[in-house]
């Protein structure tokens, strides 16, 4: 009879995955990512792609118009969604992505961004060229900094413009060579739903969309406190939330330089205040 598990010899050394949490996080780290069901409803992906095309209209509003987000090429990019709509700081909070998030990265990370993308049919979108998440980035370091959640609302196809990836090109600093490109991209099939999760450093990009239908999603990159949030949340959101332990540190309240030595110490405090009622709970 053949075991169930692989024989093997010379090894000292396995991963642990025996959750699915962990067995999506170790995809994630192996391959440069995995692709999984969100939980959401048909009920809310619908919500959502409403929701992210009445907030692109207000962003063309602040700005001047489309015309305008032509000319600083932003185009079909809605940014800092949940400043907007508080659905959409429900998407952020997915217990899947938070989930894979803490077993990546530890038990403090922040949102660094997130942005709504709009494909539509036989229009040009900046996010066709290979790119990571974290950009202009070339190097690599021996564990993750950020990771990029893309949950898609429309359906994910070569037809519709779905991501194209290049697996495991989150582990070699430089992007490879057009050879290796052409034999190595991919692009992913994945129905409304699904949630894309990646290494941040994974180059990928967005596909030329030939079909007849918009193809939206909602990506997220959540990275180590070190890193920069690519526009203030706390800003936006004008201390809304910051009374939340979990989203005062998700959404980069938590992180902010302080504004001298005396708040600074005030915060070292309340976290101690924190730490300690946790313990005695």
């Amino acid at each position: 009879m053949i075991p169930n598990q692989p024989a093997a010899y010379g090894v000292t050394k396995v991963t642990a995955a025996e959750n699915p949490l962990e067995i999506l996080a170790e995809e994630v780290l192996r391959r440069g990512y995995v692709v999984t069901d969100s939980g959401l409803s048909a009920e809310d992906i619908a919500r959502y792609r409403e929701q992210l095309d009445a907030v692109y209209a207000v962003q063309q509003q602040e700005i001047g118009g489309e015309e305008n987000m032509q000319r600083i090429n932003d185009a079909n990019v809605a940014r800092c969604l949940l400043a907007y709509d508080d659905v959409f700081l429900t998407m952020a909070a997915n217990p899947v992505l938070l989930g894979v998030a803490e077993r990546i990265l530890g038990a403090n990370f922040v949102l660094l961004m997130q942005n709504g993308v709009i494909n539509p049919p036989a229009t040009k979108h900046y996010q066709i060229n290979w790119h990571r998440d974290l950009n202009y980035q070339h190097w690599v370091c021996s564990r993750p900094l950020a990771l990029s959640a893309l949950f898609c609302l429309d359906p994910f196809s070569r037809e519709t413009g779905g991501t194209y990836i290049l697996a495991g090109t989150h582990l070699k600093e430089d992007f490879p060579s057009d050879a290796f490109v052409r034999r190595h991209e991919e692009v992913i099939e994945a129905p409304p739903g699904s949630l894309i999760l990646f290494d941040a450093m994974m180059f990928h990009r967005a596909g030329h969309n030939t079909s007849g239908i918009i193809r939206r999603a909602v990506n997220h990159v959540v990275g180590m406190p070190i890193l920069g949030q690519q526009i203030s949340m706390p800003d936006m959101l004008q201390g809304r939330f910051s009374d939340d332990p979990f989203l005062a540190r998700y959404l980069g309240y938590r992180w902010n330089p302080r504004a001298g030595v005396r708040s600074w110490r005030m915060q070292r405090l309340r976290d101690a205040d924190e730490t300690r009622q946790r313990k005695g709970a």
